[in-house]
C-alpha cells in the first residue's frame, strides 16, 4: 500500500462583507436593472423600472399644461407658435411673444376631448376642449386654444387670448374683459366683443362689433 503525500494549501476564507458593502452592491444591481431591463436583471429591478416608467408617464400626462419649468410661463398656443416659425411674419411673431407672457398657475384646465355644460366660474382658464355655457373668469388670463370652442358668453377680468371659436346665439357681447383681447390667426368669434384693448391679427375672424369696456 503506497502512501501519497499531498501538499494542500489552505486559503483563508474571505471576510464576510459588511452590511454597507452589501447594500452598495444591491444598489448597483438595481441601477443596472433600471437602466437596461435585461433578462439577466433581477425581478425586483425590472418591476421597479416598470413602476418608475408608469409614474413618469402619469406625471407627464397630468402636467402637459403646466408652466414651463424654470420660467413660470405657460406654453405658447400651438397655432400662434406655428405661424411665427413658418411664416416669420411680424404679426404672428408678435402674437407669439405676447402669449409667452401668460401665467396660468391657477388656471382651470379643460383638456382636449372634454365637454363641460353649464356655468363655469374660475380664476384663470385654459380651454383646449369644449364648454357649452357662460364663463366668468375673476382674476387670471383666459386662453382658448385652436380647436377649442366656447358656446356661451365669457366675462373676464384679465387678458383673453382666442385661437379657437367663441359664439353665442343669445345676442349681446360674447366676450367682455377689462384687459386686452387678442384674436390670434385662426380665431373665430361670432358676436360682439367689449375689451379695454383689442389686438386683431390677420387670419382672425370677428363677426360682430368691437366696443370699449368701461370699468
Amino acid at each position: 500500500m503506497k502512501r501519497l503525500d499531498l501538499d494542500l494549501e489552505l486559503k483563508p476564507e474571505p471576510p464576510t462583507a459588511s452590511p454597507a458593502v452589501l447594500a452598495a452592491r444591491q444598489r448597483r444591481a438595481l441601477v443596472v436593472g433600471l437602466g437596461g431591463g435585461r433578462e439577466s436583471d433581477s425581478p425586483m429591478a425590472k418591476s421597479s423600472f416598470a413602476e418608475r416608467r408608469l409614474r413618469s408617464s402619469d406625471t407627464a400626462a397630468t402636467r402637459f399644461v403646466d408652466p414651463i419649468p424654470g420660467t413660470g410661463l405657460a406654453p405658447l398656443p400651438g397655432e400662434v407658435l406655428a405661424a411665427a416659425t413658418t411664416t416669420g411674419s411680424p404679426p404672428a411673431a408678435a402674437a407669439a411673444s405676447t402669449a409667452a407672457g401668460l401665467r396660468l398657475d391657477d388656471a382651470l384646465v379643460v383638456p382636449a376631448g372634454a365637454l363641460i355644460r353649464g356655468y363655469v366660474r374660475c380664476r384663470a382658464l385654459l380651454l383646449v376642449g369644449d364648454v357649452v355655457g357662460n364663463v366668468h373668469c375673476t382674476a387670471g388670463p383666459v386662453v382658448i386654444r385652436s380647436g377649442a370652442s366656447l358656446k356661451g358668453r365669457l366675462v373676464a377680468s384679465g387678458d383673453v387670448y382666442v385661437c379657437g371659436t367663441v359664439g353665442d346665439t343669445g345676442g349681446g357681447a360674447v366676450i367682455t374683459t377689462r384687459g386686452k383681447l387678442t384674436l390670434a390667426p385662426g380665431a373665430r368669434v361670432d358676436g360682439d366683443v367689449r375689451s379695454g384693448w383689442l389686438d386683431l391679427y390677420d387670419g382672425a375672424m370677428l363677426n360682430g362689433a368691437a366696443k370699449g369696456c368701461e370699468d
